[in-house]
């Protein structure tokens, strides 16, 4: 039993499906679990239990071990944002998160938000425009439906 699981070991390795490891100690096949996500998962249970605090710090090492980590900036600036009424530093992190993924709708929305807190009427309708168009592409009726409905109070009316 122990020679089949260390040779299905050795054809999953060398077809990179996934990173595993063997022990010699115990014959089962560990998926090594990327950190990042790891904790991002433990900010969003901690965020949802009311542990801010918890959250962000995880969400800032989740950032430390992947800079390029467009949904941990995402949702550490929704945190800076609706938890922490920080505005500067929840823009500061939607900033990133379209920096990295300039396809991220949510990013666009969020930062919206955060604009129009920030007093930035045109900034805020330039995002609520990009989130319904990125939405849209991606056929996310919903949230689509959402980012008219704040476009069309906060556009002039005609």
């Amino acid at each position: 039993m122990k020679i089949q699981q260390i040779v299905i070991a050795g054809i999953i390795c060398f077809w990179g499906i996934f990173p595993v490891n063997v022990s010699a100690q115990s014959p089962q096949i560990v998926i090594v679990q990327n950190a990042a996500e790891d904790l991002f998962n433990s900010g969003l249970a901690k965020s949802e239990a009311g542990d801010i605090q918890g959250a962000i710090a995880d969400y800032t090492e989740a950032i430390r071990l992947n800079p390029n980590y467009a949904k941990a900036y995402n949702k550490r600036g929704i945190i800076h944002g609706r938890n922490l009424k920080d505005y500067p530093a929840a823009k500061a992190d939607f900033d990133r998160a379209i920096e990295i993924d300039p396809n991220y709708g949510d990013a666009y929305y969020n930062r919206a938000k955060v604009r129009y807190l920030l007093e930035d009427k045109p900034g805020a309708i330039a995002d609520y425009q990009k989130a319904a168009q990125l939405y849209q592409k991606a056929g996310n009726t919903n949230d689509y439906q959402d980012a008219i409905k704040h476009l069309q109070i906060l556009l002039p009316k005609t």
